[in-house]
Formats: structure tokens, sequence, C-alpha cells
């Protein structure tokens, strides 16, 4: 398991403490849907993550729309009927 006393995590102790592999870690932060929170620094090319931002961070459960941003969060998406005024045939 992780040392969630460890200054930072990586991807490998991300993917362990989620039980997913790293290749799906690494998914989520490039696809960068919210799956992933920002790395809190980067040592090199290398993002890490201090154990508390992993731990306190909310995922989607499976299944969530990830790809979908919502502008208005509680807007309703009903479609509008719009009548034909032309008059045309």
């Amino acid at each position: 398991m992780a040392d969630p006393n460890a200054d930072y995590w990586t991807l490998d102790d991300i993917a362990e403490h989620w039980g997913v592999t790293v290749q799906t870690v690494r998914s989520y932060r490039s696809r960068k849907r919210g799956e992933l929170p920002e790395a809190d620094k980067m040592f090199g090319r290398s993002p890490v993550w201090r154990p508390s931002t992993i731990l306190e961070f909310q995922r989607p459960g499976r299944g969530a729309r990830t790809d979908l941003k919502d502008a208005e969060p509680n807007a309703t998406h009903a479609p509008s009927i719009e009548k034909d005024t032309a008059g045309g045939a």
C-alpha cells in the first residue's frame, strides 16, 4: 500500500492506492477530464501529488460521463420547439 506519510506520491503510488494499473492513471491524467487532480509538483518531467491531495480527491463513479462539461450545473436540457412562422409548404 502506498505510504500516506510520504512527502509525495508518484503515478505508481496512485495506481496502487486505487487498485488500477499505472497506464490507467496515465490515461486519467492525459485526458484532463477531472479523473485525476492536477499534480502538486513536478520533479523534472515527473508529476507528483501530496498523499492528502489523492486521499481527499473525489473520483468520478463508474460510468460517469467525465467528457461532458455542463456550463450551467442545474440547467435542464429540454429541446426547444420553435414554430414555423414562414408559412411555407
